[in-house]
């Protein structure tokens, strides 16, 4: 049995937690209103410096979930570079078994429709990705071992933007494709467990896993099946205009994540939209 520390602890957080907790982990979430959560809770708020005595003595694992308190350069910044340190500090002298922190592939600029893994150069522009890389830094540079994890855009049960989006009649690039990378909630938790599991027997972890399913599809690809399936209007298809429509994006590839022995619950967005709607469905009847 290992002793977990879940920290900024939201949706997906909580879900691993019961997940971990089922397994027969010692768990813990900490976050600014832990009332709710269905297992041991600590009141925290990564943004600002934790006392050393809020953290659970003798702890084997911290996986930092947090998210961004709002979209904004300080948002970012208060929610991955200082959530960080503000853990790395509050730790001291403990030393873990490993440091899990949820990254992002926006820590990837490039824009051309190529593939990246691991391996790949991360020259983020916006300020999204540069605060998450900043964090990713700070914990690779840290006195403990650490493994980052850098998911595509995550969906699911809740996260229906998409589906909001191509209701109402969506513009798609066609020319030339925008790869898109996802990932569906259920497999984020599956991803973090299944690398917690690792950990337990000894498995020597990568630094870095790239957590995306296996299809980086094109967004017209995605948006006109989603159509289909909504009995939506089919996406409007329009070109690329020099600075007026996205930019044709990256490919990610899982392929260490793959080898490492993970098996996705959802493979494409195909599989994952199918039970998301199949799930919306029978919450209307």
């Amino acid at each position: 049995m290992a002793r977990i520390l879940l920290a900024g602890c939201g949706s997906i957080g909580t879900q691993l937690g019961l997940q971990l907790q089922n397994a027969g982990h010692q768990v813990w979430g900490l976050k600014r209103s832990p009332a709710t959560l269905p297992f041991p809770g600590l009141q925290g708020d990564l943004g600002q410096p934790l006392a050393s005595t809020l953290l659970p003595p003798a702890l084997d694992y911290v996986i930092h979930t947090g998210t961004p308190a709002e979209r904004s350069d300080a948002g970012y910044r208060a929610g991955y570079p200082l959530a960080v340190q503000h853990l790395l500090d509050a730790l001291g002298e403990q030393r873990l078994q490993r440091f899990f922190f949820v990254s992002s592939t926006a820590v990837y600029a490039q824009d051309d429709g190529s593939w990246v893994d691991e391996t790949s150069a991360t020259e983020p522009q916006a300020y999204n990705g540069r605060r998450v890389l900043e964090a990713e830094r700070l914990v690779q540079a840290s006195a403990q071992p650490a493994t980052c994890v850098r998911f595509g855009g995550i969906y699911g049960p809740g996260r229906n933007w998409l589906l909001r989006r191509v209701q109402g009649g969506a513009d798609v690039q066609v020319e030339p494709p925008k790869y898109t990378n996802r990932i569906h909630q259920d497999d984020c938790v599956g991803v973090l467990a299944h690398l917690v599991q690792l950990a337990e027997q000894g498995t020597a972890l990568a630094e870095c896993y790239v957590g995306v399913d296996d299809d980086p599809a094109d967004e017209a690809s995605v948006c006109s099946w989603l159509a289909q399936q909504l009995k939506a209007p089919q996406p409007t298809p329009i070109k690329k205009l020099t600075d007026t429509s996205p930019s044709q994006n990256k490919r990610c590839r899982n392929q260490r994540l793959r080898n490492s022995g993970y098996a996705f619950q959802y493979p494409s967005f195909r599989e994952g939209y199918q039970d998301v709607l199949r799930g919306q469905a029978e919450s209307t009847h």
